[in-house]
């Protein structure tokens, strides 16, 4: 009888064994997901708050990290080594977005009003500027609410905050678009 259980728990023991071994050789080989994160940070220049990263894939076969996130609402890809961090491929293109503002704006002052009110629209509103919207349309004072989530996403492509909070035994959820400070979606539960 005891012969099965060895056997048994030795197979369980290898098995961990090459587990483990293929954890290790994954952590020393390859950069972390937080390395591939700075490297895109450091290659496009933005401020890593402005940056919302949607998908970060090692792909072992090709050595190399496929990434998707999302800058000013529009996705962007990179592709990287995954051992040595170079960038083999993007489509992120700010310098080129930079310099046709810049050449807009001294053209004329007429120019300049609409590139400052594009620039506007680009920014995105605050998650506390989102919460007050909700509130707002709520009709309820945010000195007895107790938030559940608030949070930024991204809906189809869309940059928006999730709003979700109790108020007198009552859920309340909210989608708000986080350009334009729209209510896309609300709903509330009774609890």
């Amino acid at each position: 009888m005891k012969k099965p259980i060895i056997i048994i728990a030795s197979v369980i023991g290898i098995i961990l064994l090459i587990i483990l071994g293929i954890f290790i050789y994954i952590k020393v080989t390859y950069l972390s997901q937080d390395e591939i994160k700075q490297i895109i940070i450091d290659d496009t220049g933005v401020n890593s708050r402005d940056i919302y990263f949607e998908n970060i894939d090692l792909e072992t076969e090709k050595n190399t990290y496929e990434v998707e996130f999302y800058y000013n609402n529009i996705e962007y890809e990179y592709k990287i080594d995954a051992k040595n961090g170079r960038v083999i491929y993007n489509n992120f293109k700010l310098n080129t977005v930079q310099n046709n503002n810049s050449n807009n704006q001294n053209t004329n002052t007429n120019n300049q009003t609409n590139n400052q009110n594009n620039n506007q629209n680009t920014q995105t509103i605050t998650i506390d500027k989102a919460k007050e919207i909700a509130l707002q349309n709520a009709n309820i004072n945010t000195n007895n609410v107790n938030f559940i989530e608030a949070k930024q996403d991204h809906d189809n492509g869309r940059l928006i905050y999730d709003i979700e909070f109790i108020y007198n035994h009552i859920e309340y959820n909210y989608e708000i678009d986080a350009k334009s400070g729209e209510i896309l979606s609300y709903d509330q539960d009774h609890h």
